[in-house]
Order: C-alpha cells, then sequence, then structure tokens
C-alpha cells in the first residue's frame, strides 16, 4: 500500500485547503495510510537547499516537522501528521495547483497535482519555475475539480488525469430568516464596480444588498440566508464554494458566464457573458419579483450540490485505485 503524503498550508482557510483536508479525511476512512504536511513558505527554500545539495535521492527519508491544525473549523476532519516523505515510487505526494512548481523536489516519488484553483497556478507555470515536460510524464497524475481544470490541463499536454471534486459542508446553522434580500461577492478580484452595482440594486429592487467581503463565515451564513439571490461576477478560477454555499440556503445565484462557472448547472437565464453584465439588473427583478420560480428553475444545480459528498466519497474511491496501479 502506497502511503498518501498531503501538503497543505498551515494555518490557511480557503476553499482549497478544506479541501485538502476533506481528502485526508475521506482516504482514512477509506482505510488508506495518508499523511498531511502543513506546510510554510519557509520550508520551500529549506527543501531546495537540500535538492540543490543533491540531497533528495531515491529512498532518501525527508524529515519533516509535524505542526497541528491551527483551523477549527478543519477539526471535524481525519488527519494524521507525517513526520517523513520516504523519497520512492511507494510514496505519493498530492501537490495543489499552487504548489506545482515543488514537484521538481519529488521526482522520485509518485505525485499528483490537484487542479482545484486553476487562474491560481498561472504563476507557478512559467518556465524559470515548471518543466511543463514535467507535467505531461505518464508518472505524475492529474485530478481535476471542474471542467474548467480539466480543459486547461488537457490544453497543457497532460493526460493522465481522473475527476476529483470536492464537497459543501451540511448546513450546522439553524436559523431562519426572512428572505428579502441580495448578497454579491464583492471581493477584491471582482473587476466590477461592485459598489454602483450593489447601490442600483438596492434602489431598482428596494432592499438591502449585502457585500460579500470580511465577514465570518456565520456572518457570510446570514447573508445568504436572508437572501433571494447572490450575485458573482467573479472569474471562477474554480469550483468556489460560495456560489454552493448560497445554493445550498435556499439562494438562486448568478454568475459569470466564465472558468468553472458552468459546473454549477444554473439556469441558462442566470449566466452572464463579462460584456453583457448590464442586463444583471433586469435579471435581478425579475427574479426578486417570482422567486419561487427562480428558485424551482435551480433545482438540479441544488441537487448537484446535495450529490456532492456522495460523488465525493466514490471519485477518491477511483483515486486510491490509480495510486495503485
Amino acid at each position: 500500500m502506497k502511503q498518501i503524503i498531503i501538503l497543505i498550508p498551515h494555518g490557511v482557510q480557503t476553499g482549497g485547503p478544506e479541501a485538502l483536508h476533506q481528502l485526508s479525511d475521506a482516504l482514512l476512512r477509506q482505510g488508506h495510510d495518508a499523511r498531511v504536511w502543513y506546510v510554510l513558505p519557509s520550508d520551500l527554500a529549506a527543501i531546495d537547499q537540500l535538492h540543490r545539495g543533491n540531497g533528495l535521492g531515491p529512498d532518501t527519508a525527508l524529515r519533516l516537522q509535524p505542526r497541528p491544525n491551527t483551523v477549527a473549523d478543519y477539526e471535524k476532519y481525519q488527519v494524521r501528521l507525517a513526520e517523513q516523505i520516504v523519497m520512492n515510487a511507494d510514496t505519493c505526494v498530492v501537490l495543489a495547483e499552487t504548489y506545482v512548481h515543488w514537484l521538481r523536489y519529488f521526482q522520485p516519488c509518485t505525485p499528483m497535482v490537484w487542479w482545484l484553483s486553476i487562474d491560481n497556478a498561472f504563476e507557478y507555470l512559467s518556465v524559470q519555475k515548471v518543466n511543463l515536460n514535467a507535467l505531461r510524464t505518464e508518472r505524475v497524475l492529474h485530478a481535476y475539480q471542474s471542467g474548467y481544470a480539466h480543459q486547461v490541463i488537457r490544453a497543457l499536454g497532460c493526460h493522465r488525469t481522473l475527476p476529483l471534486s470536492d464537497y459543501t459542508p451540511g448546513i450546522t446553522d439553524t436559523a431562519s430568516w426572512p428572505k428579502t434580500d441580495i448578497a454579491i461577492n464583492a471581493n477584491h478580484k471582482v473587476l466590477y464596480d461592485v459598489g454602483a452595482i450593489a447601490a442600483r440594486l438596492e434602489r431598482e429592487n428596494d432592499c438591502r444588498v449585502h457585500l460579500i467581503r470580511g465577514m465570518s463565515r456565520a456572518q457570510v451564513y446570514e447573508a445568504l440566508g436572508r437572501s433571494k439571490l447572490f450575485i458573482d461576477l467573479g472569474t471562477f478560477p474554480g469550483k468556489d464554494r460560495l456560489a454552493r454555499e448560497a445554493l445550498s440556503r435556499q439562494c438562486c445565484v448568478f454568475a459569470l458566464d466564465v472558468g468553472a462557472a458552468r459546473d454549477y448547472l444554473l439556469p441558462e437565464e442566470c449566466y452572464f457573458k463579462p460584456d453583457q453584465v448590464d442586463q444583471v439588473f433586469a435579471g435581478a427583478r425579475q427574479l426578486m419579483q417570482h422567486y419561487e420560480l427562480y428558485l424551482e428553475l435551480s433545482l438540479p444545480a441544488r441537487q448537484a450540490v446535495q450529490r456532492e459528498r456522495m460523488i465525493f466519497e466514490r471519485e477518491v474511491s477511483g483515486l486510491a485505485h490509480a495510486l495503485r496501479a
């Protein structure tokens, strides 16, 4: 049986690290030897120095500093801390796409790259950081979280691929709020003037618009719980969590028709081209007036969120089988 080492950035609370914790949890429950290495940026310099000094040869045992998890929301996931990485083919090293430039250090191992957020990987895919031919070898397994990710890695010439999604944790907050509002992704990466859009939405729909930015998780859940509509004009570098959280809270979703947004299976009327964002206002007026209809049209998208855990468990089983091959 292979030992599976999953690299997770230490103390970081975003969708990617949570997905990596879900992988650890599922592998352990399915009886596999999965270990987590919580990584700090300083680890890269240390491992690079070993690499340059030829200190990472076949069967080298790379000693690790086991750091405990510091994010309370991850305590529900099972982890076993890694204390070493034995540099041979019986060790599978799982790298999220933001660690793709670490691939060079684990050549003797069985590497797997999990492409969660394609756009976040572009800065690491430069010639100076990654030899693309190293990614294209049959030895490297590429797991993709979205159809968008699959298209991009196939275009890069990576053909040993398999699906590995993630899942939206079940609703733990049971508070019931009146649904009267709109929520909008106000992340700094959204290119549009979200403040101006929100102000116009408030005027035209006589409702409050919640800007989802710098909120605690509980505040995000309350904003979505109070809203009939969630609008996300982001780039969808992966299958982002916010839209799925909204769907699980009976909140309809409008999304920019880019990146991985099509993976949400929203009604066609709920996608907007980047140069047709002005249509969001007319769409929002219709949705706020006919919320029950749009909620019914969104049923396939809401059911897809409910099915995620079952699909993920089967994909993890398929992954473990592929790593044994």
